[in-house]
């Protein structure tokens, strides 16, 4: 979903070739290297191509960013990356589709109209990789579903590759949770979202009040809130993991007051409604007491109720939960969600993903449930997964990124998978120089230079599916 970028980060220096190049003109033959801009179908892109292009092209998938309308096609938070690309011969590309909350069938065409684009105006490549970050992430791992003839290669990034259906459920029960149990007097909209901006506010006044109480028992329930959309204590993605719990759950309430309160009460929550001719989130049929049984965020939680009355007050709150009003879907708005922005594993080439350990906006058990996917179309083969150990959302080192495509780009020209460890993931990203191990936070000071985290780990499955 959102990936909030850093503010003032400089423009990338232009090729010394720019190129404007309509939708609608015809073939021509390609300079030697230059930047190509221009509209298809009504949506931007750029084209960067190298003088010496290796025949390489990386299709860049971006983020839910609204108001931004500019065509990216490389990660605009590490503009070290694209350099090195560019002077290692790929080409790369990128087109703004319409910021939406999920992959729809028409930022999948306009990639391959952009794809088509190239082909014609620059050349056959030899190699086509597609790549992206947050909802340019579930993308990717759509583009290797749906278009997986046109591509060699996918590296989904801190993508929410569970599926939209999964990642609005898991954000309703956060919020429902907020309107049962922490301002139960005064609850606000969290489906039907008639006035989001209105709505959003009065929700965001109430959480502040909530966030800033010393009552031990409002702070558990924020906890709980967090934990049922398995939103992590972690939130500093300069910062070590914290113990305190008075840090934890500060990290927590973070993300759902700066980063997904859009999607929580807003305009990301009733655009889709609005795409989607309805509401396509519910509640009905859940059982928290086993949906909190299942949270990463399940320590969390019961350390803030050992010191708030106990199992038995968790127990209530729980109980109060699932006896609530709940929340009904509009079959329509539902089935049209499934239908257009479900991933359901189905693989048809290599596809490397990449998440955070401590991401809260697309928490990291998306990867887990989709590796499950995965195996159970009988894929396991085409799929290899890196973490790094760090919060917050799509927070890499240009050298982890690099690392990444590296590693996908070796299994694609090999056939195999290269030795995906830890180990030799951090050997290969220490390679690079201190410009590549920069690092930011919303939270601390910085850039500061950071040691690559790539670790092994094996998430959990997402909190909440389809159910």
């Amino acid at each position: 979903m959102a990936r909030m970028q850093r503010a003032g980060i400089a423009a990338l220096a232009a090729a010394a070739l720019t190129v404007a190049a309509g939708g609608t003109a015809g073939a021509a033959q390609a300079p030697p290297g230059g930047t190509f801009t221009g509209t298809l179908n009504g949506a931007a892109y750029v084209v960067d191509v190298p003088a010496g292009w290796n025949g390489t092209v990386l299709l860049w998938n971006h983020a839910y960013e609204p108001p931004v309308t500019t065509p990216q096609d490389a990660d605009a938070d590490n503009p070290e990356v694209k350099t090195w690309l560019l002077a290692h011969g790929y080409a790369l590309a990128g087109i703004h589709y319409p910021d939406v909350a999920f992959p729809t069938p028409g930022a999948v065409g306009d990639d391959l109209a952009l794809l088509s684009w190239f082909r014609s105006h620059v050349g056959r490549p030899g190699t086509t990789l597609t790549w992206g970050m947050s909802l340019g992430g579930e993308l990717t791992a759509t583009l290797a579903e749906r278009a997986a003839p046109a591509f060699d290669g996918a590296l989904p990034m801190c993508g929410e590759t569970a599926g939209p259906g999964p990642d609005f459920n898991a954000l309703l029960d956060a919020a429902y949770t907020l309107n049962t149990l922490v301002w139960p007097q005064k609850p606000v909209q969290i489906a039907h979202i008639a006035s989001p901006a209105s709505n959003q506010a009065a929700a965001l006044a109430q959480l502040s009040t909530a966030w800033q109480s010393a009552d031990p028992r409002t702070q558990a329930r924020l906890a709980l809130a967090a934990s049922l959309a398995d939103i992590p204590g972690w939130a500093d993605s300069l910062a070590p993991e914290p113990t305190a719990l008075g840090d934890r759950i500060d990290a927590a309430v973070a993300y759902l007051y700066y980063e997904v309160p859009e999607f929580l009460w807003g305009s990301g929550r009733s655009d889709t409604e609005a795409l989607l001719g309805g509401n396509p989130s519910w509640n009905i049929g859940v059982d928290y007491r086993a949906q909190f049984a299942g949270s990463a965020s399940r320590d969390l939680v019961d350390q803030a109720y050992a010191k708030a009355g106990g199992s038995e007050a968790l127990d209530a709150d729980l109980a109060a939960l699932n006896s609530g009003q709940r929340v009904a879907p509009d079959p329509g708005a539902a089935a049209k969600l499934a239908v257009q922005g479900s991933i359901t594993g189905l693989v048809g080439i290599p596809v490397l993903t990449l998440h955070d350990t401590g991401d809260g906006i697309a928490p990291v058990g998306n990867e887990r449930s989709y590796a499950d996917a995965v195996a159970r179309a009988g894929r396991s083969p085409l799929l290899r997964q890196e973490f790094v150990a760090r919060a917050n959302h799509c927070f890499f080192t240009g050298s982890e990124e690099i690392t990444a495509l590296q590693t996908l780009t070796a299994r694609v020209k090999t056939g195999r998978w290269p030795d995906t460890s830890a180990a030799v993931l951090n050997a290969s990203a220490g390679t690079f120089g201190l410009d590549f191990q920069q690092m930011w936070s919303y939270f601390s000071p910085g850039p500061a230079a950071v040691a690559p985290a790539f670790v092994d780990t094996r998430p959990a499955p997402f909190v909440r599916g389809l159910r």
